[in-house]
Order: structure tokens, then sequence, then C-alpha cells
């Protein structure tokens, strides 16, 4: 397989397909977009070789020639924009979902996983059958004109749950030794290899370490890696996995390249080419091929966020690559009832030909008020419409609540975010007018044929008697460091802002209690982030305390009745106010009826996330 370049979009699953596994016009353009932006190689996310191995609602399916056409669709597309594309096989083993198929679900050894259902052990028979299902799968793969497959052999899936220890506990032939738990793979290898012939490239992806867990380890992954190669791949896809794997935390910087040393380990031992992932950057990625310690580059959340990034790199355009913020929104998506991934700052992910920008009819005048994430993107899209733009800011610089966002710890690619729409606003030459204190009268004054509001939220103030006294202050004051804070902090309000704010008081030396009505803090932070953010503050000495009734706060601290129903004075030198939010209406309601069209977008229509907000941006811009 010949390459345009060594940058590899590695397989993510976004659930674009149809509920029984078809391809969809979704599908294609969300890969042609990919492909038209300039990388080298699509690996097409994991699809199920198996209905029993199907671990996702919406999931593309390759276990039945009916599949073919479809697929055979989504090869065209990609290869019309110079790109080679392949497929992953993939089988979720106990990892699998058996509401969807309808059947058990198998794993090596009768030991629940993630999903904590009870799986059926294999027999020695149906392991020769899924074996033979990868290789059809394969064959019809090649068929479809993929130019490749990628044997999904990571995550926890079922090839590496017979190459993990954790997973595989047999007493046969497949279980014990590493070469024996990586008969399977090999088995799966030979099989696809015999299906499609020996010019057709074929590679598997590994684990090369299982982090926070006593797992696979790199030189389990390094004899997995030659018994694959001696099996037949042509190259090895080296990735993670477990509670601790780098790829999953939030650093507390954005830390490139997380993975290298795993890949370094196995090519060592291969003489096929290693491909390695890992938020890895592009300044990275040449030095990774520099060094030697890896062959392809897989690039992917970077992707979702900005399909166009690989053809900015090669422009020099860098600093209008829509930045990946690291949420993981996306991942957060696969499992959730919405079907299809979103990302939070590229609101065109999976829209791509409904949400293609094209020039206005009649360009108009524009008026945006309020320059946070909402605001700034409804003015950037608006202005590459061809539109007249102007936004008003009241404060003294850009960003809103992505200022405060990305302060906390492990946040500051927000702040890269909120440079990004800046810069985007400059080259648009957007009018940008800081330290405006808009009124209705100064807008009817300017007489914007659009006006578009994105004038935020202000503090919701909780009813708690003492609330005026002079040691409470409000979160954002904090952060901003606009309010001193003594030694001994309460913070009223456990959702993600009151444990942010936690996080940077404690990492300061501060003593603090989160307190909270409901029973459980920060749901706001996804489920991917959630554990290990909690984790942190445990290890940062944060004390949380939900389900507490406030009562009144004194000088010496703030009064709560426990979930017990005792009453208690939490000592405390500063009160914090992190109790959320109401959308600062105001100026809608002035405008209401008395202008020739008004849009409410952001913060102002209800506080909720940055996805929010920039879709909400981006559609407005879009649609006037």
């Amino acid at each position: 397989m010949e390459l345009r370049n060594r940058v590899v979009m590695p397989p993510m699953v976004v659930r674009y397909a149809s509920d029984d596994g078809y391809i969809t016009e979704r599908t294609k353009n969300y890969y042609a977009a990919r492909a038209r932006g300039g990388v080298a190689l699509i690996i097409v996310e994991a699809t199920y070789v198996h209905p029993q191995g199907q671990a996702f609602a919406n999931q593309i399916g390759i276990s039945d020639d009916k599949f073919i056409s479809g697929l055979s669709g989504l090869t065209q597309a990609v290869h019309r924009h110079g790109a080679k594309i392949a497929i992953q096989l993939h089988h979720g083993g106990r990892e699998a979902a058996s509401k969807l198929s309808g059947m058990p679900i198998v794993a090596p050894s009768p030991l629940p996983g993630m999903i904590g259902e009870m799986p059926k052990e294999l027999t020695v028979g149906e392991i020769k059958e899924i074996v033979n299902a990868f290789a059809r799968a394969a064959v019809r793969a090649k068929k479809a004109g993929f130019d490749g497959v990628e044997l999904h052999g990571a995550h926890a899936y079922l090839i590496a749950q017979f190459l993990s220890s954790l997973s595989n506990q047999r007493r046969d032939s497949y279980g014990g030794s590493v070469q024996n738990r990586a008969r399977f793979m090999a088995e799966v290898i030979k099989a696809v290899r015999e299906a499609v012939g020996r010019d057709y490239p074929v590679w598997i992806r590994i684990d090369g370490k299982e982090y926070g867990v006593e797992g696979i380890t790199l030189k389990d992954a390094q004899e997995t890696a030659r018994i694959a190669q001696s099996a037949g791949v042509n190259a090895i896809h080296v990735s993670a996995y477990g509670p601790k794997a780098p790829t999953n935390l939030n650093m507390p910087t954005f830390t490139p390249a997380v993975l290298e040393e795993l890949a370094e380990g196995v090519k060592k031992v291969v003489t096929v080419p290693i491909i390695t992932v890992g938020k890895i950057t592009p300044e990275a990625g040449e030095r990774l091929l520099k060094e030697g310690k890896a062959d392809l580059i897989a690039i992917g959340k970077t992707f979702l966020a900005d399909p166009e990034f690989l053809s900015k790199v090669a422009a020099k355009r860098l600093d209008d690559i829509t930045p990946c913020i690291d949420c993981m929104h996306c991942r957060d998506d696969i499992r959730n009832p919405v079907v299809g991934i979103r990302c939070s700052v590229n609101a065109t992910l999976g829209k791509e030909e409904e949400f293609k920008i094209v020039p206005a009819k009649k360009p108009r005048k524009v008026l945006v008020v309020g320059g946070g994430p909402a605001g700034m993107e409804a003015a950037r899209v608006a202005a590459l419409r061809g539109h007249r733009v102007t936004l008003w800011e009241k404060g003294t610089r850009l960003g809103g609540q992505l200022i405060q966002a990305a302060i906390p710890p492990h946040k500051d690619r927000i702040g890269v975010l909120n440079q990004y729409l800046q810069t985007q606003l400059k080259k648009l030459k957007v009018k940008v007018e800081l330290n405006k204190e808009v009124t209705a009268a100064l807008v009817a004054e300017f007489k914007p044929e659009v006006t578009i509001l994105a004038t935020g939220a202000k503090p919701l103030i909780p009813e708690i008697p003492g609330m005026d006294r002079a040691h409470v202050v409000q979160a954002g004051d904090v952060l901003e460091g606009r309010a001193k804070v003594g030694d001994r902090v309460v913070i009223i309000g456990g959702e993600v802002v009151g444990c942010e704010t936690a996080e940077f008081l404690a990492e300061k030396g501060k003593k603090v209690t989160v307190t909270r009505r409901s029973p459980e803090m920060a749901l706001g932070v996804g489920r991917s982030l959630r554990s290990f953010f909690l984790g942190r503050l445990k290890e940062k000495g944060v004390v949380l305390l939900p389900e507490v009734k406030y009562d009144e706060i004194t000088s010496d601290g703030l009064v709560v009745t426990t979930k017990e129903g005792e009453k208690k004075t939490i000592k405390a030198d500063t009160i914090v106010l992190a109790a959320g939010a109401i959308p600062e209406k105001s100026l809608y309601q002035a405008l209401k009826g008395k202008m020739p069209e008004v849009h409410c977008i952001g913060d102002c229509v209800a506080p909720r996330k940055i996805l929010d907000a920039i879709t909400e941006g981006f559609r407005v811009g879009f649609e006037i």
C-alpha cells in the first residue's frame, strides 16, 4: 500500500451507521471530509464481524454479505479524495451488548467486564467459528474495495481479552503463557491472511500496556508483536488501555505523544512498520519519525475537531486549526442515547454536508453582543458567509466563561480554544469593541439587520442567612485572582465550577471542603473523566460533603445540617460561592419585538457546556 504521507486517522467509533449496521450518507460524508483534508490512510471504526460481537448501537456491520454494497460506497467516497481506506474488524466479546444482538455475550473466561454482565466461556469449537468470522469479514472488506484491514486486538475487546491475564484465566492451550494467550490472535491473523492472499495489507492493533492494573506489560506486548509478525501481519498499531492509561487522563498540561515509549518498545522487536497513537501533535509526530520510534503517525480526535487539520499543517496555517480541547465528549457520546458522536468545538461533526458553509445570498449587517464562545463562534461563521459583523463585549477581553474555565488544573486546552476563536475574528475582520456596556437604546441606534445576543449568565446567589458577610466571595473572582482566600475554604456548590475551584485551591495548599444539596458531586463532568477528576480531589485532600442543608453563614464558617441530621459548623476563613448560574436575559427582553431579527444563544438561553455554546453559535451564524 502506497501512502501520500505518514498520517493515519485511527479507528474512532462515531455511530453514524443505521440501526441495523448499514453505511449511511452521514457515514460517507464524515469520512470523505477527512480524506479531503489530506490524511493518507483512514481506518474505519470498529466493525462487528459477528452479530454476537456488536458492542455499540449504530455500529457498522461486516458480518454478512448484505453489507458489502454500502461499504463499497464508503470506499469510493474516500478514494475520490486520494486517501487510502482500511477497516477495523472487531468482536466485542464480554464488552458486546447482548441487548443489541439478542445473544449471550462470550469471552475467554466467565469473568464480567465493564458492562458487568457475566459472559459464557467460549468452547474451542466456538473459538474456531469466530476465527472464521474474522476471515469471512476480511474477504468482504476486500470485495468492498478497502485497501487493507486492521484486526482489533486492543482495548479490552475479544482478542485483547485473550491476550490479557486479567480476562483470560483458561487452562487449555488458549490460556496461561503469553504464547498461549496469543494463540487466538495468531489463528485469526493466519485465517485472514489465507482468505485475502499474501499481497493484501493486514495488520493488528494491540495494547502496548494495560495501565493501572496487573495486566498486559510492555514485555508481553513485545512478545505478542513478534507472534503477530510471524503469523503474517504487515504492520502493528500500538495503543494502550487501562484505568490509568495516559490517553484517558487529562494531564496537568497537555502532553503530546503519551504512548511513544510503547511504540518504540514494540518497534525494537519487529521489522514491520509501527503505527503510533496518543495525543500526537504535528511537532511530536515529526520528532517520532526522525527518531525512528514509529513509521506512521495516528492522529485521532484532532480530525474530529477539524477535518482540514492536515491540509492546514501542510500550508503552515497552524493557528487556523480548530483545537481539540481534550474534553472527551466525543467518547462519552459512544454510549449515549443520542445517535452519533458530537464535538464540543466542531458543530459540523457528522453534519459535514448539512453544515457546509456557503456565502450568504444577501450580506447583512450583523451585531453580536457578547464575546464568549457562543458569540465568537456566531461572529466567525457569519463573517465566513460574507456578513458584515460587529461584536460588542462589555468586558476588557474576549472569552467569556472560557477565561475562567481555562484556569483550573488540567484545563489549559480551553485557553487554546479561546485564542483560536479570537484569531479567527481578527483574520475575518470582525469589528470587535471591548468595554461596551450595551443597552437597548445603543442597539437601536446601531440599526443592525440581525442582532445575536450571547450575553451569558450571572451567578446564582442562594438564599442562605449571612450571605452578605465579607468573607463570602464568588468562584470566578477566586479563579481570576480578584478575591483573597484564607487557608480554610468552604465551597457552596458541588458541580463542575465548585469542584474545579476546589482543585485549584487545593493545589495552592488550602484546606478545602465542597458542600452540595444533591447526593452526587460533579455530575456535569463527562463519564470518561469524572472518576479521574473525583480521584484527584480525594488525593489532594478535598473533603466532599453532599446532601447537606444550608443553615447559615457565620463569622466562623458555614453551618449545615448533614444527611444524618447532625448540625455542624464547617470552620472557614473564606466561603466561595459556586451555586450555579442564571441566564442574563435583560437585554433580550428589552429588544424582543423591537428589532427586525433577534437571536438568543449560549448561556443566556440556559447555562450549559461549551458544546452547546459552539453549536448554537455556529447554527445561528450559518442560518442568518
